[in-house]
Formats: C-alpha cells, sequence, structure tokens
C-alpha cells in the first residue's frame, strides 16, 4: 500500500513516515510495518536517517539516472537475449497478454497504467530469463519505476514505445536471442534519452 502511495505520487518526495502513520494507514501492527519500512528501502524507495526518521527517498540526479541506465544497458539485454533462448508458449502468450492490456491502455488515454503495464511487459521478460542476475535487476527497478511512472511517462507519450515493444515482442516469437538483444538495447537507450532530458529541464 505505501510502495502503491509512493509510485503513484500520492507520497511526494521528501515526506516523513511515521511508524504511526503507516500504522493508520495499512491497518497493520508495528511489526509488519517495520519490516514493510525496511523492504522499501531496500528498493530504495525511502531512506532512514538514524535522528531524523524515514523519508521517502529524493529523485535521481541527472548523473544517477545516466549511471542505472549505463547498468540497463549491459544488464537487460544480456536477459532478454536468455529469455529469447527459454521461452516457453506459455510464458510467451503471457507476455502478448501483458502487451494488449498496453496497448488498451494506450486506445483509452491512460499514461499511468501504460507505464505500469510497461514495467510488467519488462519483468515478465526478464523473469523468462531464468537468470540469477535478477537480483542486481531487482536492485534499482522499484526505484527506477518512480522515475518512470514522474519522469518518462510524463515527458515521453507511451504510445512511442509502442513499435519497440512489438519488435522486441517480435524477435522473442521467433526465439531471435541476438535481435532481441539489440531491439532491447535500442529502446532502453530511447528511454535514457528521454529520462535524462526530463531530470536536466527539471533541475
Amino acid at each position: 500500500m505505501i510502495r502503491d502511495d509512493i509510485l503513484s505520487g500520492r507520497l511526494p518526495s521528501g515526506a516523513r513516515l511515521t511508524e504511526a502513520m503507516v500504522m493508520e494507514r495499512t491497518g497493520v501492527s508495528r511489526t509488519p510495518v517495520r519490516e514493510g519500512l525496511r523492504t522499501l528501502e531496500g528498493e530504495g524507495l525511502v531512506v532512514t536517517y538514524r535522528s531524523r526518521g524515514t523519508f521517502v527517498t529524493y529523485r535521481l540526479t541527472p548523473d544517477e539516472a545516466t549511471l542505472i541506465y549505463d547498468v540497463r544497458l549491459v544488464l537487460e539485454p544480456h536477459l532478454t537475449g536468455l529469455a529469447a533462448e527459454r521461452m516457453t508458449p506459455e510464458t510467451l502468450a503471457a507476455i502478448e497478454n501483458v502487451l494488449a492490456h498496453f496497448v488498451d491502455a494506450l486506445d483509452n488515454a491512460e499514461p499511468r497504467e501504460a507505464g505500469q503495464l510497461d514495467a510488467d511487459f519488462h519483468l515478465a521478460i526478464y523473469e523468462a530469463s531464468g537468470s540469477e542476475l535478477l537480483s542486481v535487476l531487482r536492485g534499482y527497478w522499484t526505484r527506477l519505476q518512480l522515475e518512470l511512472s514522474e519522469r518518462v511517462y510524463n515527458t515521453e507519450l507511451p504510445r512511442r514505445f509502442l513499435d519497440e515493444h512489438m519488435s522486441i515482442f517480435g524477435a522473442l516469437k521467433d526465439g531471435d536471442s541476438a535481435r532481441a538483444r539489440k531491439q532491447m538495447k535500442a529502446h532502453i537507450e530511447h528511454g535514457k534519452a528521454t529520462i535524462v532530458k526530463a531530470l536536466k529541464e527539471k533541475a
């Protein structure tokens, strides 16, 4: 619930989170609240200062965003290539289903929903890779998703990513590992240019 509040913008960057506030918001006791806040801190969505308390994390700087995208450009095309090699009919159908919902959200002018489905599309592909490197991706993904929802999807229309998604899916369907890696790399480069531009405009 708190993660959704942060990702939706209901809890803005810098907002203070007390245990009492989270208990009231979620209706759960102090122990799971503490565990939940530790989980959110591990995802990079909150930061805790010993003498000050817990706060929603501040947004990435252009340099930090560039660094994360440099990691993405190495890791995620690799995972996509593995996914193409290991794709099953069931997994391919699940990815196609996410893509169909992404198109529906675009047609219904729901950019935030389209943004979430964009993230779901990526994660479904990476999960299909079965790689142990998924733990590295999870270390930055939720923080990145916050930036995507607040920066990329409000700067670059999600529809402009559709052709790239379709190309990636086509490569996965064909089991073409090299083409899948190439298409994913181009897609992430597009996202990198968009988010760095958006962050610089906000600076």
